[in-house]
């Protein structure tokens, strides 16, 4: 029962999380008007807001204007209310298991705004940050320090990440006439900060050689494809937002067996 009251809430909060996700890039407010079809602009009756339901029972289409409604949003719901189940699962009831939901909404919202328009708002990560600094005080979670040097070594990935490019990768580039724009933007920063701080240090290092390993595999498929050309730009965000659950469900084990396979 308890983990159908988890994945209900999750549902019901991914409802809410579409709405950040279409009006934050577009600097709208998230709390009013209430919800309604961004066509007609009609509000949403709430018979036709249970989340995933919903969708379905519509066809897909708005019921006033009957323009499709994207599939994102029925996705998004559903995405939400399973993480938060394996966030249950994984940590059980308590301080850390509530701390881990806040970062999976976190890391949903900003990896489909980066996914949609390239951009990570500052006005949700930077305040992300301060939670995820801010929650690591709580009984069972990982402490002050820990939040502290993994906010600092997601901050410290970007940046070395970006001055490779800028100061070796670009120039090399350039002077064989290709043009390409930089991996990385400064959103980019407060989020790899926003992980490290709800991850902590060693599952932050995890999570990051994930972000690194999931953005090759995808851009290589997509060039293979024909679904990415030289010089199109792919966000890292959502690559982020991988690594990220790969360091929350299994950053501890996969760094303790490192540990211990470099100690022999």
């Amino acid at each position: 029962m308890t983990w159908a009251l988890v994945g209900l809430l999750g549902l019901m909060l991914g409802s809410f999380f579409n709405v950040c996700i279409h009006r934050l890039p577009r600097g709208q407010s998230i709390i009013t008007p209430p919800s309604h079809c961004p066509r007609c602009r009609r509000r949403i009756r709430p018979w036709d807001n249970i989340p995933v339901l919903s969708w379905f029972l519509l066809r897909g289409r708005c019921r006033d204007c009957g323009k499709p409604i994207p599939v994102r949003y029925p996705a998004v719901e559903l995405l939400t209310g399973l993480l938060f189940v394996a966030c249950w699962a994984r940590f059980g009831p308590g301080w850390e298991a509530l701390r881990a939901m806040l970062f999976v909404g976190l890391l949903v919202v900003l990896a489909l705004v980066d996914l949609e328009h390239t951009i990570l708002p500052f006005r949700l990560s930077l305040p992300g940050l301060a939670a995820g600094l801010g929650t690591a005080f709580l009984p069972g979670t990982i402490g002050i320090a820990d939040a502290l040097w993994g906010a600092a070594a997601g901050a410290a990935f970007v940046l070395a990440s970006w001055a490779l490019w800028r100061f070796l990768l670009a120039p090399v580039f350039r002077r064989f006439g290709v043009d390409q724009r930089e991996g990385m933007g400064g959103g980019d920063l407060p989020f790899a900060a926003l992980i490290g701080a709800f991850l902590g240090s060693a599952a932050t290092l995890v999570a990051l050689a994930a972000s690194v390993a999931s953005g090759v595999v995808v851009g290589l498929i997509l060039r293979h494809a024909g679904r990415s050309g030289k010089g199109q730009h792919i966000p890292f965000g959502p690559f982020l937002a991988i690594g990220a659950l790969v360091g929350l469900f299994f950053g501890s084990a996969i760094a303790a067996w490192y540990l211990g396979y470099l100690r022999g």
